[in-house]
């Protein structure tokens, strides 16, 4: 009973939301868009180019990550970026330099009054998917330019006061910083993805 009550509730600030979309602009600019369009990220979720260097120095070395029976892990680049050009460091065979790199990002963004998109990105080396790319950075000379890319998922979003509802269930507070998704602290800052 109180789920079914709960859901009449955010079914009701949904369309309240879209009612108040409609009928006032006072949040939108001249191209009715408002201030809100465009690209949020966590960027303390992203790789940048001092989290490669114990991975540089490792390669450098030849450095033996790990031991097995019959084989040794040696650091190489060829070991951490996958035959499809995707970087990978969760195997335990990479040793103390398992987990070094966050190759996993979400990303929001805003389209217009109504649509938002979300993304995936996985890291891969620069040019190397074919999905759109969301963040790119330098790795240093070994790894050369990586970037993260991901495939678009579509929702509708209402905006209620300084709160976002999206039609997935995400909720996120507008602050003059970016958005912060209800549940965490983290700001997710606006920025441009074509810029490194």
């Amino acid at each position: 009973m109180n789920k079914i009550k709960f859901l009449s509730s955010m079914l009701l600030l949904i369309v309240m939301g879209f009612i108040f979309a409609t009928c006032s602009d006072s949040d939108s600019d001249s191209s009715g868009n408002s201030g809100l369009k465009g690209w949020y990220l966590n960027l303390n979720s992203v790789a940048k180019q001092s989290d490669f260097d114990e991975i540089n120095k490792a390669i450098r070395n030849k450095e033996v990550l790990t031991s097995y029976k019959y084989n040794e892990y040696i650091a190489s680049r060829d070991l951490f970026i996958n035959s499809d050009g995707s970087y990978n460091d969760s195997d335990s065979h990479f040793g103390r330099l398992r987990f070094s790199i966050d190759f996993l990002i979400n990303v929001v963004r805003i389209l217009d009054d109504q649509t938002l998109v979300f993304y995936i990105g996985h890291l891969y080396e620069d040019g190397a998917s074919h999905n759109e790319a969301l963040y790119t950075f330098y790795a240093g000379s070994i790894f050369g330019n990586m970037t993260y890319y991901g495939t678009p998922t579509y929702y509708t979003y209402a905006k209620v006061g300084n709160k976002l509802i999206v039609s997935n269930g995400d909720v996120y507070t507008v602050t003059s910083n970016g958005l912060i998704k209800d549940g965490s602290s983290a700001i997710w800052s606006k920025y441009d993805p074509k810029k490194r």
